[in-house]
């Protein structure tokens, strides 16, 4: 994996770090992207790049998007999506596809633009997006003009802190305080928060199973957002290890 900690500059930080506490599932859009608005996410899909990772911007139909059972919660006046793609040849391949969404999504944000993310509620023979060998969809990002009302980010449904934290996080640095905050405010399947976080010495821990690498990828992207004390984020050799920590001598 690229180094995450390389994946943002100084003004990216600011910019998307201020975009998390904003960024909420929208399924209702009034408009679609405009040609700038477009632009500006067709440069942002290409500039975050990780090996064996990538987004494609997509124009598509609202009957791309199906709903969940008896039709609630339903994407409606949606006509562009990112389709989220991932390597099966390439290592933790998922959990960069998760940082590179959810960073397309934060930038959807700070542009005032509605995003959200799907992997089931779609109809995978609708969609057309050129593939490599060895490569799949994960999901979908649906984006565009949220209509009015539809973005509330005080209706967010989150654990509560110090049921994701193995430690008494009122104990932790200002810097990995916020840092877990952002963590908890990342989007998730089905809203589980598959994630726990800890203080280990120098580490700042994030575990999650195997079968969230997606959802572990983008609450990362917020993670790494949020930290700005110099670390490299490192990886547990298998699965029953912590899954990722953001290592520095500095956060001890």
């Amino acid at each position: 994996m690229a180094a995450l900690e390389k994946l943002f500059n100084a003004e990216q930080k600011h910019r998307l770090s201020d975009a998390v506490a904003r960024r909420v599932s929208c399924r209702s859009y009034a408009a679609p992207l405009t040609a700038l608005d477009w632009a500006s996410l067709s440069y942002a899909a290409g500039r975050y790049q990780m090996p064996g990772a990538r987004l494609h911007l997509l124009r598509v139909d609202e009957s791309l998007f199906t709903g969940t059972l008896l039709s609630t919660g339903r994407v409606t006046g949606c006509t562009a999506a990112a389709a989220v793609i991932a390597s099966s040849a390439v290592s933790r391949s998922k959990i960069s596809a998760g940082i590179l969404g959810e960073a397309l999504c934060l930038e959807a944000a700070s542009m005032g633009l509605g995003s959200c993310w799907m992997t089931g509620t779609y109809r995978k023979k609708q969609l057309s997006v050129p593939l490599h060998d060895g490569e799949a969809v994960l999901g979908m990002i649906a984006l565009g003009r949220p209509a009015e009302g539809s973005i509330q980010p005080g209706n967010r449904r989150r654990k509560p802190l110090e049921r994701l934290c193995r430690s008494d996080v009122r104990q932790w640095p200002e810097e990995l305080r916020r840092a877990a905050r952002a963590v908890q405010m990342a989007p998730s399947a089905m809203n589980l928060q598959p994630w726990s976080m800890d203080l280990n010495g120098s580490r700042f821990v994030i575990d999650a199973s195997d079968r969230a690498q997606l959802d572990l990828g983008i609450a990362m992207c917020h993670a790494e957002l949020l930290l700005h004390t110099p670390h490299v984020w490192r990886f547990g050799s298998t699965w029953r290890e912590p899954a990722a920590w953001a290592d520095s001598a500095a956060l001890d």
